[in-house]
């Protein structure tokens, strides 16, 4: 190691570090309680990769030592940093299609079909806690309401050397503030060769934005991704540019979390443990509704 930095252990002594201004978890979901839980109670600040512990009660355990540290700064990854979020809010705030009326959101990818990566046998293992509900949805659902707001909404098999009890496919339907209805649908697994990997449409009054990339996981990864805005009125389709930083450079999976340490730095809050409070109920309730037993 170099510059003298120190590995510590356990997080009780690194939550006693004189000398750690931050601590980034980014463990398995199931460990994120006793990872940071000791570094909350000291006061320190704190980044939690999505979502913020295994479930509801995990969630509100985390907050209830965040606020029992004081002034602590802690903050989850967030996808309100990343350029293409940031344009698709602008196009919908900014009255380009007028009042919505419906969204519609299709995507395949990421694993837990018939088989998972050796090394991360645990999003097949539900009481990890770490799947296609918590993290890939967690992801995706968390822009789409960051686009546009949800108010509501209406076994497992063997692989390898172990049983599966974790969800393959995510049907979601829902209501907007305004009444209009969305539905949302994802599979796990490889999208069909040379179709994206996601066709997101949000349709308004005076025009419809249609968002397409080669994975559905475009808060994150910028692969293939197209924005194109129908206007009703001239019949135009227009492809929309979505603005460039500096962190373009980096891989993909480095510059939304490069984005997060930047505001860091500059002291804004783009997601606090509120924020992700709110997107764990939203995932606690839908898994009460659909008979899954959340511990």
């Amino acid at each position: 190691m170099e510059r003298g930095e120190k590995a510590y252990g356990d997080p009780g002594n690194l939550a006693k570090g004189p000398n750690v201004d931050l601590v980034i978890c980014s463990t398995r979901v199931s460990k994120h309680l006793a990872t940071v839980g000791p570094s909350l109670k000291a006061g320190k600040d704190v980044i939690v990769e999505w979502p913020l512990g295994k479930s509801l009660p995990d969630a509100k355990e985390l907050l209830r030592l965040k606020k029992e540290g004081g002034e602590a700064s802690c903050r989850q990854p967030s996808i309100k940093t990343a350029p293409l979020i940031k344009k698709l809010k602008e196009l919908v705030d900014g009255e380009s299609i007028g009042k919505v009326l419906n969204s519609s959101w299709m995507g395949q990818g990421g694993q837990q079909m018939e088989s998972v990566t050796k090394g991360v046998e645990y999003l097949g293992i539900g009481e990890y806690r770490g799947n296609l509900i918590t993290i890939r949805f967690g992801h995706q659902i968390d822009y789409f309401q960051q686009v546009i707001k949800v108010i509501d909404f209406p076994a497992g098999q063997q692989i390898g050397t172990f049983i599966k009890d974790t969800d393959d496919t995510i049907f979601l339907v829902g209501i907007l503030s305004n009444g209009a209805p969305i539905s949302y649908a994802f599979r796990g697994g490889k999208p069909f060769k040379r179709v994206p990997g996601i066709d997101w449409r949000i349709y308004g009054e005076k025009g419809e934005i249609k968002i397409s990339a080669d994975i559905p996981f475009i808060s994150i990864f910028d692969g293939g991704i197209q924005v194109l805005v129908h206007d009703f009125e001239t019949d135009e389709v227009i492809e929309v540019e979505i603005e460039k930083d500096g962190l373009g450079k980096l891989p993909m999976e480095a510059r939304n979390v490069g984005r997060v340490y930047g505001a860091f730095r500059k002291g804004v809050d783009n997601c606090t443990f509120e924020d992700a409070m709110e997107r764990v109920e939203f995932l606690d309730l839908l898994e009460l509704e659909n008979g899954h037993i959340v511990k």
